[in-house]
């Protein structure tokens, strides 16, 4: 199983804000339809993910979001 990222800046538009998501899956498709589920394209935005940037486990650890991003915060576990 691989953990995904799934980041919110700070727009209101987005289902949460200054923080991130993390989604469990065996690729990163599967977390994108898992995500998609959990949280739909923004009517309008059909086709647009409603995220601000993904990160697969290796580019997450090199940034080390969770000693380096104050204020974030992980705010969900999709599994």
């Amino acid at each position: 199983m691989n953990r995904y990222f799934y980041t919110f800046g700070s727009d209101p538009s987005f289902p949460y804000q200054n923080g991130w998501v993390e989604v469990r899956a065996t690729s990163r498709e599967e977390a994108n339809r898992k995500f998609r589920t959990r949280f739909p394209d923004r009517p309008g935005h059909e086709g647009i993910m409603n995220y601000a940037f993904c990160y697969n486990e290796e580019r997450w650890a090199k940034m080390d979001p969770e000693h380096t991003w104050h204020g974030w915060k992980l705010h969900e576990i999709i599994e």
